[in-house]
């Protein structure tokens, strides 16, 4: 039986954040954020500066942690599936068929390019003001290194087909045919030249030459839990502290861990009876952490190195796409019904924005 893509960015809401004493009511003819607004990333460029991206191309600015929003035109009604500035000038943005936005000035004003792919892109890294590489549907990886005047469109082949001919394919089952053409999530860089790309079917690719190629790493996740590399769940969010230890999120909670650079991989264990999909996860060089997902679920990461789920003193009845740190204290979390939150105490506390 062909095995069902998981519909990352679908109908996965289920109600808004509950209220909260410290939200003043905007006026309806003043607002900015919407219940049918959905939210897919935040770059917490600084404590107070905040870019949030979303669907049909919405752009969200603030530059005094939330107090203030600004709509930011994108020149597109695209979904904008992931931001990432460089800097506090130079910035850049993926999205759905092949979009590609650009920023030099603080994400005040947006560029679009042309990345020569109609392929839907999901994330990205921003290596500099001329180099990213995004990545996106069916094995797709795009890049440039001259600041979107010329780009590289690659895909990659998984085994056994790495031909690409239609003999690798014969004897193959109907999961295995669909996953030479996995969809590619979330993408990590460690410096110039060490990288990770995370996505369908329990893929995990590493690059340690500025991705000209990449290699499979899974397979180390194989053993007496998964029987079979097919069966590994879908990972969606990566994040590393340096160039040996990174940690990726995905289907059923399930959270894997590298401490060697990612020649072997485990996956931790979460307190409870934790299955929920995690989408996002930021690490710190101490050794905590934070992830969320659906249904509001978000799990943190005590000193010890266990994950555990976060009171976040309210109830979040929506799903949560991203969390953004722009240092230990400051972050935020965003997802569907216009869910903005903020903590400024390291996640003690979490407040919704409204605007």
């Amino acid at each position: 039986m062909i095995r069902l893509r998981w519909v990352i960015l679908g109908a996965l809401s289920l109600s808004a954040v509950a209220c909260h004493g410290e939200v003043e009511m905007t006026p309806l003819i003043d607002r900015k954020i919407y219940l049918t607004d959905k939210f897919y990333d935040v770059e917490a460029i600084t404590p107070e500066k905040a870019i949030i991206v979303g669907y049909g191309g919405k752009i969200l600015s603030t530059s005094d942690a939330g107090r203030n929003w600004s709509v930011v035109p994108s020149g597109t009604d695209k979904a904008i599936y992931k931001v990432a500035m460089v800097d506090e000038s130079n910035g850049w943005a993926v999205g759905q068929t092949g979009l590609v936005l650009k920023t030099s000035d603080g994400g005040k004003t947006w560029q679009k390019l042309d990345p020569g792919t109609p392929t839907t892109l999901f994330s990205l890294w921003a290596l500099s003001p001329e180099r990213m590489v995004a990545v996106g549907e069916k094995a797709t990886i795009v890049s440039t290194s001259d600041g979107g005047a010329t780009w590289t469109t690659t895909k990659f082949e998984a085994k056994p087909a790495e031909t690409g001919s239609d003999e690798a394919m014969v004897g193959l089952s109907d999961d295995e045919i669909i996953a030479q053409d996995p969809s590619l999530y979330d993408v990590r860089f460690v410096g110039e030249d060490r990288g990770w790309i995370v996505g369908e079917f329990g893929k995990i690719l590493q690059t340690t030459d500025g991705g000209k190629t990449w290699t499979e790493q899974q397979q180390s996740l194989v053993g007496d839990e998964i029987v079979d590399a097919l069966d590994l769940p879908t990972f969606f969010g990566i994040d590393c502290v340096d160039e040996t230890k990174c940690t990726v999120v995905g289907l059923d909670g399930r959270i894997a861990v590298t401490t060697d650079g990612g020649a072997t991989w485990q996956f931790e264990e979460v307190a409870g009876d934790f299955k929920e999909p995690l989408f996002t996860v930021q690490l710190f060089p101490d050794g905590t952490g934070w992830a969320a997902g659906v249904a509001g679920e978000v799990l943190r990461r005590d000193e010890g190195g266990q994950w555990k789920q976060a009171d976040l003193g309210m109830r979040v009845f929506s799903w949560l796409r991203q969390v953004g740190f722009a240092d230990a204290n400051n972050g935020w979390l965003v997802g569907g019904f216009g869910t903005i939150l903020r903590t400024r105490d390291g996640g003690k506390t979490w407040i919704p924005a409204a605007a």
